[in-house]
């Protein structure tokens, strides 16, 4: 249940949360870290093209585990290239029962806020801005790559 932001999570329930941000100018995600506590088990971080229509997942911590706040930073030349108006979508699950192995007392009721035994979700994503002749040259540096990669492996593609 959300009020303003602020979220119950039941004794022995589950609970998934969103959030939204967009950019009116082009973008390039350099890296990004999940914040969850205790009962926070995964986040992932996915881009949908209103233009587009396309929607598409641009990373994912499973098996979130508080003691371990990675950064993750994509390789130089892989980094998405976020169009403008597109919207991130930050999805976070959690898990308030027995069966989460990080979690103290799945009979508690449990609200958001800064203490670990509270719950929370947020990331901190590392964004370079880029006007449009940065975004289109990122761009098409990228087609070639994929582009000569298709070629080198005789256009197959695996799923």
């Amino acid at each position: 249940m959300q009020q303003s932001g602020v979220y119950d999570f039941l004794p022995h329930g589950k609970l998934m949360t969103q959030g939204f941000h967009s950019f009116d100018h082009q973008v390039r995600i350099d890296s990004w870290q999940a914040r969850l506590h205790l009962r926070g088990v995964a986040m992932s971080m996915e881009v949908f093209d209103q233009n587009t229509g396309k929607r598409e997942v641009l990373s994912q911590a499973s098996n979130w585990n508080a003691g371990w706040n990675h950064s993750h930073t994509y390789e130089g030349g892989y980094q998405s290239l976020i169009p403008a108006g597109a919207t991130i979508i930050l999805n976070a699950w959690y898990d308030n029962s027995a069966a989460n192995p990080r979690n103290p007392d799945p009979d508690q009721w449990v609200t958001t806020g800064q203490r670990t035994t509270d719950e929370m979700s947020h990331a901190w994503i590392v964004v370079t801005h880029l006007d449009d002749e940065g975004y289109d040259k990122l761009l098409a540096e990228q087609e070639a790559r994929d582009a000569q990669s298709l070629a080198t492996t005789g256009g197959e593609t695996h799923d």
